[in-house]
């Protein structure tokens, strides 16, 4: 069994998050827990047993023994630290979303696609979750039909709202939690994005002007599915989370194990509605919310078996751009 040494940059919640599944495994060594704030770092290091906790990428990034590195920094930061990473030969997963500007975004596209050496895994977390994966084999073997109606809600009532605020100063809730949706609709679909358009509310009066916590897109699709996307982080909104597909032969909603009134121990809820026969089919999957031990072993599996991304680096690349114009769309 190879053995493969890890640097993470970022001790936030999801960098954190992505160490959790697997710092105890034997093929895996945590070297490094890097962050700027050198007391979230040694207490992630202390969780995780790593071995240093820095502050510096630098260090993390130059070091021989380290094979992968995890990037969960702010999305401005990506480009460069792709750079470096690929420099010194390094595989990469790096959160989404891959940049915080179209430029950047296109950039870190061509720096991975320069050094097919390395191995890149743009982090879409949902690509991993088994509840999404069988959804989308419903969808694509006809289940539903088409072309689809799709509604997705990601809404989170703020109970840290200097982090999201944080993190809205970076980049939108379109923009960050879109390039999930965006590519599950072009996913589940087959289709490719065509068009978008959109609106948006500032209710928090501590944002900065040209910021907003709550925002909705519409978009159309190359095969004439349409869909909406909703995202709101506010202190005033209710948590909801809609997924959604619908087509001329029934419906399928994924219902989230933590939103089910019972039997919340089986798991996420698929329902599939069928018409023209009005009957209803349930099943359950039992796995979890955000996937990260999958995650990494599909890194895995394209260092040692070549295996393609999921995403692909043309999709999150595609996924990003239709971010960035609807998050334009929406502030003109």
């Amino acid at each position: 069994m190879r053995k493969y040494t890890i640097a993470l940059l970022g001790c936030g919640q999801m960098g954190a998050e992505h160490l959790h599944f697997i710092y105890y495994r034997e093929n895996v060594y945590i070297k490094y827990v890097c962050d700027t704030d050198i007391e979230k770092a040694r207490l992630l290091q202390r969780k995780v047993a790593a071995g240093y906790a820095v502050c510096d990428a630098d260090i993390c990034i130059s070091d021989e023994e380290v094979d992968i590195v995890i990037i969960a920094t702010y999305p401005e930061t990506h480009t460069a630290l792709l750079k470096k990473c690929v420099s010194h030969g390094k595989h990469v997963l790096c959160e989404k979303p891959i940049a915080n500007t179209l430029e950047e975004a296109k950039s870190f596209y061509e720096i991975a696609a320069a050094h097919p050496e390395c191995k890149v895994l743009v982090g879409h977390i949902l690509r991993h979750n088994l509840t999404y994966n069988k959804v989308a084999e419903l969808i694509q073997s006809g289940t539903i039909g088409g072309p689809l109606v799709m509604r997705m809600v990601q809404n989170h009532h703020t109970m840290n709202w200097e982090r999201y605020r944080a993190l809205i100063c970076q980049t939108s809730p379109i923009i960050d939690c879109g390039v999930h949706y965006f590519d599950i609709m072009q996913w589940m679909s087959g289709e490719k994005i065509v068009g978008v358009s959109g609106i948006s509310q500032k209710l928090a009066s501590d944002l900065p002007d040209g910021k907003y916590d709550y925002g909705m897109v519409t978009l159309r699709f190359s095969g004439g599915s349409i869909g909406y996307y909703e995202a709101g982080w506010t202190n005033t909104s209710s948590s909801e989370n809609t997924k959604e597909f619908i087509g001329p032969k029934g419906r399928i909603k994924i219902v989230y194990a933590e939103n089910r009134f019972t039997n919340r121990e089986e798991g996420d809820l698929i329902e599939i509605y069928r018409f023209p026969e009005r009957s209803y089919e349930i099943m359950n999957i039992n796995c979890k919310r955000k996937p990260t031990d999958l995650q990494f072993d599909h890194l895995i599996r394209m260092i040692e078996e070549n295996a393609p991304a999921k995403p692909t680096l043309e999709e999150a690349l595609s996924c990003c751009e239709w971010t960035f114009r609807a998050d334009k769309a929406i502030c003109q």
